[in-house]
Formats: structure tokens, C-alpha cells, sequence
């Protein structure tokens, strides 16, 4: 059971990252086919401008937007498919383009035919695109219109045309929502969904107080080993030496400073790998898998740290220890207790040679 409620986690973890990569994915190819449309209307503009005086007038906005469009075509071509987030900068770049392009054109020729074109060539970006962000565009778009228009434009064609931004807008989030609301609603609620499901992990296999993973992961992994033992495998068991002690004489806080003192210096000496675990108490588990880590040096450099260790009630640390690998052992579970019944002989001598009380394991 506890094998197959880590597997849902993941599985709900990589369900919900999958949605958001289709969502970027999709909106990525809509920006391809949006810049190709802009490019060929933009360029035939420019093209038109070398024959005809109206379109002269404006050369040097077409200029800009076929220049414009096809940067943000290149970066959706090559660049947004390893940076993702680039998607949503592209997405931006062709819609201001067109919006500030159409209004930059309107002002020298005809603003209420360019608005109806650019409004109803829009719409199509409210439902393939998050909705979230083309929200805050249009914001964005009808903000910078108050802003630039107001001044430029006559009174009439400056209520015309905002009128018409907020319509089209309006209509185009409303289109959006209902003709995709399960994606919208997928999309808005993925990265909680991602952190909750992160969150339940943790709780379930890493213990809260020492950060590493707890005694559940460990059984997992001791059972996907059972199936299959990799090429190297080294199993260290450790054990503080002197918890209950602490405890008595110090207090529970003393002791569980000595708890997640003894993990930090766990995670220092076996720096590179993330298989500790801290499977009871005072007792703890580390699986090497990566042969060039040498378990010696790196029980040495657990030892320097424990006894360097200076906190607010500790002062110094012991921790018995006993280690076995798989080239003694065939399989996982006499590699663990080979490591355990010297771990427990090493914590023997510990007692004998400071002559202190052991205490029932």
C-alpha cells in the first residue's frame, strides 16, 4: 500500500506538469501560425508601399512590425522549445505588435476599418492561449490606448475605438472561457495542483524534522532493490550514541537538537547522494548506489564533523556505524542486516570503552 501511494504522488506530480507543458506547447504552435499570418499581412503592407502612396505613408511601421514579428517567429522556431517561458514573450510580442502597428496605421489612414480587423483577427488568441495572461494583456493593450490615443485622436474616434476594445475584449474572454474551460480551468489550478501534490510527498516520505527521507521511503526503496540490486550497492547503518541520555539529562530539546545535528552531519559526510534516511529514532540508513564514492573517506568526513559539532546544548557528537555492499552479499536484505549487526557491535565497544550504561535498543 505505501509502495503504491509514493507512485500516485508521482503519478499526480507528472500528471500535472504534463498539462502544463501541453498548454505551452499548444500556445507556442498558436504563436508560430500567429506570427506567420502577421508576417505575410505586414509584408504584403510593405510590399504595398512600394507601389501605391497610401501605403508609403506608412513604410515605416510596416518596417517595424514585419522586423518585430519575425523575431518573435525565430524565438518561437528555436528558442521556446528549451526555454519555455520565451512562449509566453513571443505570445506578447505579436499581439502588441498588431495592436500598436493597427493603431500607429489608423492614425495616418482609416482607424475604424483597422480596428474591426485587428479586433476580429484577436479573438482566435482568448481561447488557444492561457487565459490568465491575455487578460492581463488586453489590461495592458486598453491602458496603453487610453494613454497614447486620447491625445492623438479626435473625441468621436477615440470613444469609437475604445468601445470597440472593450467589446471585442470582453467578447473574446468570454468566447475563450466557455469553448475551453477545461483547459483554462487545468491550466489556472496545474502549479497548485503540482505544489500540493509536492507538499503530500513530503509529509509522506521525508521527516519533518531532520529533512530526510523517513522510514517509509526507505522501505520502498529497500523493496524496488528486493526486484532488482543495482551493479553497487553499500548499506551504512547509523545509530546516535547517547540519545536517551541527552534526553534525561538535557531535555527533549537537547535532544532533538542531537537528532538533526547527527543528520546534518550525515548529509555533510555522504555529500552527493540524496538516499539517507532516517529510519526510527536515533537511527539512520544510507544507500550508496554510485561506486565512486568511497564509504571510508565518507564516514570520515561524517566523524569530523561530529566531533567539530558546537550547538546550543550539543557539543560534540557519536554516532556508531557499520556498513556492508554487495560485494560480501547477494541481496539487499542480508546487505542490511550485515550493516545493522555491525553497526550494533561497534555501539558495543562504544559503551565498553566509556564504561557508560547502554541503554535497550
Amino acid at each position: 500500500m505505501e509502495g503504491q501511494n509514493g507512485l500516485l504522488f508521482e503519478k499526480r506530480i507528472r500528471d500535472n506538469i504534463s498539462v502544463r507543458e501541453q498548454i505551452v506547447e499548444a500556445n507556442r504552435k498558436f504563436t508560430i501560425i500567429w506570427s506567420i499570418a502577421q508576417l505575410l499581412f505586414w509584408g504584403f503592407c510593405l510590399f504595398m508601399s512600394t507601389r501605391r502612396a497610401d501605403y508609403l505613408e506608412c513604410r515605416h511601421i510596416y518596417v517595424y512590425a514585419v522586423a518585430t514579428v519575425a523575431a518573435a517567429l525565430l524565438i518561437a522556431l528555436f528558442i521556446s522549445p528549451r526555454v519555455t517561458w520565451m512562449t509566453q514573450i513571443t505570445t506578447i510580442m505579436v499581439d502588441e505588435v498588431f495592436l500598436l502597428a493597427g493603431m500607429a496605421v489608423a492614425l495616418h489612414l482609416a482607424p475604424k476599418t483597422i480596428l474591426i480587423f485587428a479586433s476580429l483577427l484577436c479573438i482566435p488568441v482568448f481561447f488557444i492561449c492561457d487565459m490568465l495572461p491575455v487578460f492581463v494583456m488586453l489590461v495592458i493593450n486598453i491602458i496603453i490606448f487610453v494613454i497614447a490615443g486620447k491625445p492623438a485622436l479626435d473625441p468621436d474616434t477615440y470613444s469609437w475605438i475604445l468601445l470597440n476594445l472593450f467589446i471585442f475584449s470582453a467578447l473574446g474572454l468570454t468566447i475563450g472561457y466557455f469553448v475551453n474551460r477545461d483547459r483554462f480551468e487545468r491550466f489556472i489550478f496545474a502549479d497548485s495542483a503540482v505544489k500540493l501534490a509536492d507538499l503530500q510527498t513530503r509529509y509522506a516520505y521525508y521527516d519533518q524534522m531532520t529533512g530526510l527521507q523517513n522510514r517509509r521511503a526507505h522501505s520502498e526503496m529497500i523493496e524496488k532493490f528486493m526486484d532488482k540490486l543495482p551493479e553497487y550497492c553499500c548499506v551504512v547503518m547509523a545509530d546516535i550514541n547517547g540519545l536517551k541520555e541527552t534526553n534525561d539529562n538535557l531535555g527533549h530539546e537537547a535532544g532533538d537538537e542531537l537528532i538533526s545535528a547527527s543528520a546534518e552531519c550525515l548529509r555533510r559526510g555522504f555529500e552527493g547522494t540524496d538516499n539517507i534516511y532516517r529510519i526510527g529514532g536515533d537511527e539512520f540508513c544510507v544507500i550508496l548506489t554510485d561506486p565512486s564514492m568511497d564509504v571510508d573517506e565518507c564516514l570520515q568526513r561524517m566523524a569530523e564533523c561530529c566531533v567539530s559539532w558546537k550547538g546550543e546544548y550539543v557539543n560534540g557528537i557519536s554516532i556508531s556505524y557499520g556498513y556492508a555492499d554487495n560485494s560480501e552479499f547477494g541481496d539487499i536484505d542480508s546487505i542490511q542486516k550485515a550493516a545493522d549487526q555491525r553497526m550494533y557491535q561497534f555501539k558495543t565497544q562504544y559503551y565498553i570503552s566509556t564504561g557508560k550504561e547502554r541503554r535497550k535498543r
